[in-house]
């Protein structure tokens, strides 16, 4: 059977199988929601999957007036496509590392919601060296900090509710952040300056500028709708000071960025801390890869910091919730 595992989050919708398909999507779920179907309906079919589990995080989105309304809706939706596509009745992750079936994931909505921390971190768990270590998952909106004791998932919150309140999930990702939401001043001429507080940039901004993201002039999916090129995300960056990027060198935009990053750093690390001071092992994985690997690796020097698409010998850290939910459902369901 070839399992399809879809991530449906509000910013995108991720899928995996087990036969290699690897695909993100962008996709405002806030603004989309009615095009899921049509959606969902393509990547299944394009997939050629006998068999659909799924995980969520879109129930979150404000188009909905509450999580429960989103896991219902979106589970009937999910439900409703495999139907029509006459595949068998898909299964839903669950915060218990449990798969489930339609009726059972919108009558246990609260298990339903958000629980793709869950299923990555229960499938990164087996490529610990020792049995406890901490699994780093940071997207574009979201940083999940999960702790791993005697080869089990060992979270301590199971809604993003409780995770938020003991440093489970930093509200912070490597591209939507808002800039204004991660710093209050930056430092400029050695003159402390107060931001703007207004959506004028992000950290993807930031990322592109520090060189952790490439140019994409195809992407306008940025706070002012202008392309994903160092320019423009140098403009972005400099209007937090509300000054024209003319009025700034490159290096000063850059320098912008970096005092942005270093407080991301600093806020992940300490949440980080939180669980373990001092890590021995670090799986990390996510969209933001490439800037958590490297902080986590200068922040905790005598710790083994690993990418899960390293150990699994594939390119799957931008879908890796999606490709766990798949692998744990084939694994789980076999023929």
């Amino acid at each position: 059977m070839n399992w399809l595992g879809l991530d449906i989050g509000g910013a995108n919708i991720k899928a995996a199988s087990t036969d290699g398909l690897a695909l993100s999507i962008p996709f405002r779920f806030w603004v989309e929601h009615e095009q899921l179907r049509t959606v969902l309906e393509r990547i299944i079919k394009d997939s050629a999957a006998t068999n659909v589990a799924v995980t969520m995080t879109a129930e979150l989105a404000d188009c909905f007036p509450s999580r429960k309304a989103g896991v219902e809706s979106i589970v009937d939706c999910v439900e409703a496509v495999c139907e029509k596509l006459k595949l068998d009745a898909p299964v839903f992750a669950a915060t218990d590392v449990e798969f489930r079936s339609a009726n059972q994931a919108k009558s246990m909505w609260q298990k339903t919601a958000a629980a793709n921390w869950a299923m990555l971190t229960a499938y990164a768990a087996r490529f610990f060296q020792s049995s406890n270590g901490l699994v780093v998952d940071m997207g574009s909106t979201t940083t999940d900090i999960i702790p791993v004791k005697n080869g089990n998932v060992a979270a301590i919150g199971k809604t993003d509710f409780q995770r938020l309140q003991n440093g489970e999930l930093v509200y912070i990702g490597a591209d939507r952040t808002p800039v204004c939401s991660v710093v209050d001043s930056l430092t400029i001429g050695g003159i402390r300056t107060p931001i703007a507080r207004e959506f004028f940039a992000t950290v993807g901004d930031a990322m592109l500028l520090c060189g952790y993201r490439q140019e994409d002039t195809s992407d306008s999916d940025t706070a002012d709708g202008r392309p994903r090129t160092k320019e423009d995300a140098a403009r972005r960056i400099c209007k937090m000071v509300c000054e024209d990027a003319d009025e700034f060198a490159v290096d000063d935009a850059e320098e912008l960025a970096n005092q942005i990053l270093s407080k991301i750093n600093v806020l992940v690390v300490d949440a980080i801390s939180r669980h373990e001071p001092e890590p021995k092992e670090i799986i990390v994985t996510g969209s933001g890869l490439r800037f958590a690997k490297a902080f986590i690796e200068n922040s905790f020097r005598g710790t083994a910091v690993n990418s899960l698409g390293s150990l699994v010998n594939q390119p799957i850290d931008d879908i890796a919730p999606a490709y766990a939910v798949a692998i744990l459902a084939s694994e789980k369901f076999k023929p």
